[in-house]
């Protein structure tokens, strides 16, 4: 299922539908409750299924079934509602419909990279050119310590030269990043990578701050402003 499908399913009342195969083993799923996506769900699970348990999140009791044949639904209206729709299905008479379905583990799995920070990898050297490979050695450092915390890497950008020099393309490219909301975290090898002028670096990170972007640095932690003085707090 598309991010953005799954990301909106996952918002809506769902119904968890445990579907038991003649072997006892049971897949698990989700997907939006409503009488037409029960019956819906039922007929296109009917094939593999011995039986089928449908709760909600609360892990109360919707219905369950032997095979595609309703054998208990505490809620009379909803059973009501829901033989509408699963009759005419099981008569051959109306389709079901073809509704958004996840399995559970796709469902964790999508949650839990949604939960994973967003990091931009920052590095800079100030030599004019990388001729030992400072650089590649920068951005290892980087990634192995995003790996470690558990942020996903969505970017990196990088600049040559002096860190009094604030017109620098990789620091561009950052803000432009954070701008469109792409980032929650800025990784830096130190906070001097970013720049040797403390009024244009205190500047720069207040923009970050702003825009709601955390720096972290293997070296140096969590790297805050300090909200009583113009300096940098290191956690």
């Amino acid at each position: 299922m598309e991010k953005e499908a799954l990301s909106q399913l996952l918002k809506k009342d769902l119904i968890i539908g445990y579907v038991y195969g003649l072997d006892g083993e049971y897949q698990e799923f989700y997907f939006e409750k409503s009488p037409s996506s029960i019956a819906s769900f039922i007929m296109l699970k009917k094939e593999h299924a011995d039986k089928m348990v449908l709760t909600d999140t609360m892990d109360r009791l919707v219905l369950d079934t032997f095979g595609e044949f309703i054998n208990r639904c505490p809620d009379q209206k909803l059973l009501q509602e829901i033989t509408k729709e699963l009759v005419p299905m099981q008569l051959g008479e109306k389709e079901p419909l073809s509704i958004p379905i996840v399995s559970i583990d796709e469902a964790l799995d999508f949650l839990s990279r949604e939960s994973q920070k967003r990091a931009w990898i920052y590095c800079r050297i100030d030599a004019p050119e990388d001729t030992h490979g400072v650089l590649k050695g920068q951005k290892r450092e980087l990634m192995d310590y995003a790996e470690q915390i558990g942020f996903v890497i969505v970017g990196e950008s990088e600049d040559i030269g002096s860190g009094l020099d604030s017109d620098r393309h990789g620091l561009a490219e950052i803000m432009k990043a954070a701008g469109d909301g792409r980032m929650d975290v800025l990784l830096v090898k130190k906070v001097d990578r970013l720049g040797r002028d403390t009024a244009k670096l205190l500047e720069f990170l207040r923009g970050l701050e702003q825009l709601g972007v955390e720096l972290y640095s293997p070296l140096e932690g969590q790297i805050q402003l300090d909200c009583q003085s113009p300096f940098l707090s290191l956690q």
